[in-house]
């Protein structure tokens, strides 16, 4: 591991690795030379991991541990043959977005009152993430212009610069109509839609804050950033019937399986629902 200029941290749990494989490999199996390790031996340790309930992280860097040891055995020509050359990679388990309720959502909403220069553009800014899904850097660039009040729709510069146009509901312009009134009384205040009470862009960071101010006064006990409004978005979208490439088009993804996401996500809420309400579950 020196070889390769790794921290204490991951040497530590590289030795840790290779002992508890070695503590199965002798205790468990009793094989008692290391030239007899194969890979069914291998296959069988990580079947006892999983019997143990070990996350897929976990399985994988453990396998990377014993990969990297085995080489160094063949370098150093203590064995022949590789044991851990030929198994499969262990995909890691896709972890599944938080995502707001509709409940959270109207509870949410429904304590940000615009009634200054501040309130009005956090109600507007908070309105916009869930009535588009658009990203943090999309939001924190928008203009005046990249807006369109009337017909209800926002012009996006997303990944890649590549330019979009997505729907915004008459919740959201409603309100941004409302900050507007505020903004433009701001002297010298910069072209970009959401500003600072200096009249300066509302920076990412800034954005952040608005949200996690919000969150935490609507006692949401979950952890919830700018991108968890693109997450509902989507889910609530998805849930109200709305068809899988349309959301495609709208979130700004390539390729259609990563908006896959929310079909999964929608499968697993529909699954939690009916282990709670089905009378023969």
């Amino acid at each position: 591991m020196a070889e390769q200029n790794v921290s204490p941290n991951t040497t530590i749990a590289y030795i840790g690795d290779i002992t508890e494989f070695f503590w199965f490999v002798f205790s468990k199996l009793k094989i008692k030379e290391v030239e007899l390790v194969n890979k069914v031996v291998v296959r069988s340790f990580i079947s006892y991991l999983q019997d143990l309930n070990y996350e897929k992280s976990s399985i994988i860097r453990k396998v990377n541990s014993l990969k990297t040891f085995f080489r160094f055995l063949i370098r150093k020509k203590i064995i022949q043959f590789n044991p851990v050359l030929y198994i499969s990679n262990i995909k890691k388990a896709q972890r599944l977005p938080t995502f707001l309720t509709k409940e959270e959502i109207e509870n949410l909403f429904s304590l940000i009152e615009p009634k200054d220069f501040a309130s009005a553009r956090d109600r507007a800014l908070l309105e916009l993430f869930y009535s588009s899904g658009l990203r943090i850097s999309e939001v924190a660039q928008l203009t005046e212009d990249d807006i369109d009040l009337y017909e209800g729709l926002v012009t996006v510069k997303g990944k890649g610069n590549k330019e979009r146009i997505v729907p915004v509901g008459d919740i959201a312009l409603k309100y941004l109509r409302e900050y507007m009134r505020y903004k433009h009384k701001l002297v010298n205040a910069e072209k970009y839609l959401f500003l600072n009470k200096f009249g300066q862009r509302l920076s990412v960071r800034g954005i952040r804050k608005v949200v996690s101010k919000w969150i935490k006064k609507a006692a949401i006990h979950k952890k919830v950033t700018p991108h968890t409004f693109r997450h509902t978005f989507a889910t609530h979208l998805l849930e109200a019937g709305c068809d899988l490439r349309s959301i495609q088009e709208m979130l700004g993804h390539q390729s259609l399986s990563t908006t896959n996401i929310y079909t999964h996500l929608t499968i697993e809420r529909l699954k939690k629902i009916y282990q709670e309400v089905h009378p023969r579950k």
